[in-house]
């Protein structure tokens, strides 16, 4: 996507402020014809001019910027794609978010509250043809509405009734009659609680949006996680069981395994938790990690969620529980030691499992997470897709988006990985020309108890090629003059590329010249 126009915004905050070029220049050290060429985007700038201009009109450097900007631009783009509207410029919505940042936010927001309209309507849809209630209720609707009407009908056709048989079906009317109004109060009951039920998708956008705007690192839980580290004064092998005995002696908790029949991973109540029997280990110790973090560091959870993109209160709580399992990931894998070591592996996630006592994506979760200024790792993108093709946990990087309307491309290696026991490392190239290095991994949570469906899903990182030689997997495409290259698309709808054997859908863009089309169907 192209650069976000700025001027623009520079120029219209320069005139609320009173200010003519002149004394915006004179301010910031430059010449005005040189502010003018910046507020009509005719120059980029950036670093110590940004930050001047930014002190100089008194807003934040982030809004001036544009940076959260650009993610709600691409936001909007994959939004339309993901509808088929056809002819709309990337220009455009950067345009349309650069000069009014509040609509283009009430854009989405309304086209969030028409999928929970829609997905509410379809729940309740389903549930009308499918529910054995509702379809029994409805045949016994329509049985009195016939009934009904077809003594209505004889008494409104035949005068000559005698008035006993009137009474006698003047009576069965009002019989059914009644039997309709309560067949119907029952049914919009049920209905009404099947849309209860119903968990709208906006909470779990806005738990989206507020760990992106953060770039899913948050240095107070970070800091809370080294500082309970310390306090528990324990050998790096042992801290499960240090977990364990400070949730049991401190807090007073009663951690106990029980049969739990429909497998959830812990069952939690005040002074007790309990897991499920047929846990893996690695999950009971995070589990274990997420409540001590929900006990010690409540002040600063609650100190996150206050945050005006969570609107409300099942938004707070979930992204509560997000963080918590953050904690828990901060607790268990260290960030300084967890670090180095990933730096050391080259970033192999089965060589640090074994060496953290974690999972597959447990591991991958906290690769992520390591944006500490001055002590960053690689910058991952990721995603996890279910074998239906949902897709939750969406977390993108600066070129790289990871969708969060409609599917992914097919030729993505998170779905190569649900057919296979083994970790997929894949040499991506957009239509763009870019080239990210994905891995990905099936992943199978299974309960143990007879009867019980295993849950799978893969989960998938993403970092741009150049950072290739940090990476074990980007060991295999070293050299190889991109003979192991797979060419992609973000999705069907955006991707111009032709004689594509995965297409589901007509693509709405067209390559840019004939040179692109050819290297795009190379």
């Amino acid at each position: 996507m192209a650069r976000l126009p700025i001027g623009q915004r520079i120029r219209n905050s320069r005139k609320d402020k009173g200010l003519t070029q002149s004394d915006l220049a004179e301010a910031i050290g430059i010449s005005p014809s040189y502010l003018n060429l910046i507020e009509h985007d005719k120059r980029m700038i950036g670093g110590k001019l940004m930050k001047r201009i930014a002190e100089a009109l008194h807003v934040e450097i982030g809004w001036l910027s544009g940076t959260e900007d650009a993610r709600l631009a691409q936001d909007i783009v994959e939004l339309t794609r993901s509808m088929a509207i056809d002819d709309l410029d990337d220009r455009n919505a950067l345009n349309f978010v650069a000069q009014t940042p509040e609509w283009a936010n009430a854009f989405l927001a309304l086209h969030r509250r028409y999928q929970d309209v829609t997905e509410t309507a379809l729940a309740l849809s389903d549930r009308l043809s499918q529910d054995p209630a509702l379809m029994e209720l409805s045949h016994s609707v329509l049985t009195q509405i016939t009934s009904i009407r077809s003594f209505a009908e004889i008494l409104e056709q035949y005068s000559d009734l005698s008035s006993d048989e009137r009474n006698r079906f003047s009576s069965i009317i009002a019989s059914q009659s009644d039997q309709l109004g309560s067949s119907a109060r029952t049914m919009i009951d049920l209905l009404s609680s099947a849309s209860e039920t119903e968990k709208p998708t906006s909470p779990a956008n806005e738990v989206d949006d507020f760990i992106i705007h953060h770039g899913n690192y948050f240095p107070d839980l970070e800091w809370a996680a080294e500082a309970l580290n310390k306090e528990m004064e324990y050998a790096p092998s042992t801290i499960s069981a240090a977990i364990h005995e400070r949730l049991t002696h401190k807090h007073g908790l009663t951690v106990r395994r029980a049969y739990d029949p429909v497998r959830q991973p812990s069952l939690v109540d005040e002074k007790t938790l309990i897991h499920a029997e047929g846990l893996k280990e690695t999950t009971i110790r995070f589990r274990e990690a997420q409540r001590l973090a929900e006990l010690e560091m409540s002040d600063t959870l609650d100190s996150l969620v206050r945050d005006s993109r969570l609107t409300s209160d099942a938004s707070r709580q979930a992204a509560r529980r997000a963080l918590a399992n953050y904690a828990a990931g901060a607790l268990l894998f260290p960030y300084q030691p967890f670090l180095d070591a990933a730096e050391n592996d080259r970033y192999d996630i089965e060589r640090l499992q074994p060496r953290f006592a974690g999972s597959f994506e447990q591991i991958a979760h906290r690769m992520v997470t390591l944006r500490r200024s001055g002590a960053e790792g690689v910058p991952f993108a990721f995603l996890r897709a279910d074998p239906a093709g949902n897709i939750s946990k969406p977390f993108s990087i600066p070129g790289l988006r990871m969708p969060r309307y409609g599917g992914a491309c097919p030729l993505w290696a998170i779905y190569e990985a649900l057919g296979t026991d083994r970790t997929i490392a894949q040499l991506a190239s957009l239509s763009s020309g870019e080239q990210y290095l994905f891995i990905a991994r099936r992943l199978t949570k299974q309960y143990g108890a007879f009867g019980t469906h295993p849950v799978t899903y893969s989960v998938m990182l993403g970092c741009d090629i150049s950072y290739r030689d940090r990476l074990v997997y980007g060991d295999r495409f070293a050299n190889r003059q991109g003979k192991l290259t797979t060419p992609v698309g973000f999705n069907c709808r955006s991707c111009p590329r032709k004689n594509c054997n995965q297409r589901a859908h007509a693509a709405i863009l067209a390559p840019m010249n004939e040179k692109l089309a050819s290297e795009m169907n190379t």
